[in-house]
């Protein structure tokens, strides 16, 4: 690995970010679990076809270029997505002490949409605690009026 000045040279940068975007993607997930708890197992013959393709598919997607771009906008993506997931929650939490109705509905909203968009724990939160302020107001204004 050569290094100019403390930066890296273009071939190690681009191979540094395809390995990157590989693993956070899941692209990369030839890993084996629990293989020294598991049975030996015979070789299977009619799975050859399977792996030839297999081997093309990853020469194919080892040998794509990554540009800065490509990177930079799926990490506004990945920054985005956190940022709805955060404003749900925090909505659907100001739901229980105010406005219950209003902000309960809107963080189930958000929830949804925050979900949707692939930040699936924060949506679920924020859908649960929404739906927990409105049905809430909903029990408990009876006694109170």
């Amino acid at each position: 690995m050569r290094q100019h000045g403390g930066n890296l040279d273009k071939a190690t940068k681009e191979r540094f970010q395809q390995d990157q975007l590989r693993k956070e993607s899941g692209l990369s997930h030839q890993e084996e679990y629990a293989a020294e708890i598991t049975a030996p197992s015979r070789r299977i013959n009619y799975a050859e076809p399977y792996k030839a393709k297999n081997a093309e598919v990853q020469r194919a997607a080892s040998q794509s270029d990554v540009t800065d771009e490509e990177i930079d906008d799926l990490v506004e993506a990945v920054t985005r997505n956190k940022a709805v997931g955060y404003i749900a929650l925090f909505v659907a939490l100001a739901s229980l002490f105010v406005w219950p109705v209003l902000l309960g509905v809107s963080g189930i909203v958000l929830g949804i949409i925050a979900f949707f968009m692939g930040n699936k724990g924060l949506g679920t939160w924020s859908v649960v605690l929404g739906f927990i302020a409105v049905a809430a107001y909903f029990l408990l204004v009876p006694f109170y009026a």
